[in-house]
């Protein structure tokens, strides 16, 4: 994949876990609006914040001003999305590339707006398959231990297209 905007939760996890060059590994270039930056970064005591920080001043993440929503582009289904993912949705339509996100919520409204959404636990499921990371159970593991929700239903499926069920 050549292109992903990212939300910050997704990001967040993958930072905490060393796995920001799996992502890149994954993707040639991540990026994500100034609005998830901040989220990602406000408080730098928080797991993943210095990791977010460090990989933008890295360049393996690169942060872009939020975009401004168009006048075609009407609030309707916008409501409870958080301004991380607004901010996600739109830089995502303006760069017609897919987004990495996690909310049921934000997904489905990504998915309303013609976007492609690709969720933390498929991407590592396909970093298994091109054989970046060789198991996807203990990340799995480390990212429900450090409480970042993943569903059964979720976790599951891709224990299983993997092959590790």
């Amino acid at each position: 994949m050549k292109l992903i905007v990212s939300d910050a939760s997704p990001l967040i996890v993958i930072a905490k876990t060393g796995l920001v060059p799996v992502l890149n590994g994954m993707v040639e270039e991540v990026i994500i609006p100034e609005t998830v930056y901040a989220e990602c970064t406000l408080d730098l005591a928080l797991p993943g914040a210095k990791a977010v920080r460090a990989a933008v001043e890295a360049g393996q993440i690169q942060a872009q001003p939020d975009v401004a929503r168009s006048g075609a582009d009407p609030d309707e289904g916008l409501t409870g999305l958080d301004a991380g993912e607004l901010a996600a949705i739109h830089l995502a339509l303006a760069l017609q590339c897919p987004v990495l996100m996690d909310e049921r919520l934000g997904r489905q409204v990504a998915r309303r707006r013609g976007l492609t959404v690709i969720g933390s636990a498929g991407l590592l499921l396909g970093a298994k398959q091109r054989g970046l990371v060789p198991t996807v159970a203990p990340i799995l593991d480390q990212w429900r231990q450090s409480g970042y929700f993943l569903s059964e239903a979720v976790i599951k499926a891709v224990l299983e297209r993997a092959g590790e069920a």
